[in-house]
């Protein structure tokens, strides 16, 4: 069926063209996504569906300057994209919650010495929550944080695409994070 056709009957809510429509496109455009999100991704089935959601809705404005299959695509890096930029605020979002956790705790010392302390023993506390990861997530961590390196570098280093690296070292970052939060309330119990 040509793209005109198709979208002619999909306009007109034509269940077979609806049916045609998904079963032609859905593996490319899982692909596609696959490919932008990492293998794996959870995300991967839902930008999929997504996409087919936005599609639909953007239908009557779909002009023919490409195949339909390159305008899906589109759409798909755009949902793509989307994702990876919410996990980087959200990977943003939980480094700065550790590190107004960490400063949190050392607030309101008036002597500087003691507040050194705090901010060591808060560090060092960290640091043994950071030994209790599994090795993949210490060596995220490691690269992240220890040698500094960008999302790019990660991923070529790991030889995974960003969005792996992105959605890897934000649940790295939240196991911490738990673990941390867990290890300080043990702390000023016991």
């Amino acid at each position: 069926m040509e793209d005109r056709e198709l979208v002619q009957k999909l306009l007109v809510k034509d269940d077979q063209a609806y049916r045609y429509f998904y079963q032609t496109y859905r593996d490319k455009i899982y692909k596609a996504s696959v490919y932008l999100l990492g293998y794996n991704d959870p995300d991967a089935e839902d930008v999929t569906h997504e996409v087919f959601l936005a599609a639909l809705q953007q239908l009557p404005q779909f002009e023919f300057r490409s195949s339909l299959y390159h305008w899906l695509y589109r759409i798909c890096m755009y949902q793509c994209y989307e994702r990876i930029r919410k996990r980087k605020r959200l990977v943003a979002t939980m480094d700065e919650e550790l590190e107004t956790a960490a400063r949190s705790q050392s607030m309101g010392k008036q002597d500087r010495e003691l507040e050194e302390k705090e901010k060591r023993k808060m560090l060092d506390m960290l640091e043994t929550q950071k030994q209790l990861l599994g090795e993949p997530c210490k060596g995220l961590l490691n690269l992240r944080d220890g040698q500094d390196k960008s999302y790019a570098q990660m991923a070529g280093i790991l030889k995974v695409p960003i969005g792996t690296v992105m959605s890897r070292l934000a649940r790295c970052k939240e196991t911490l994070k738990e673990l941390f939060f867990r290890a300080l309330k043990e702390a000023k119990h016991g």
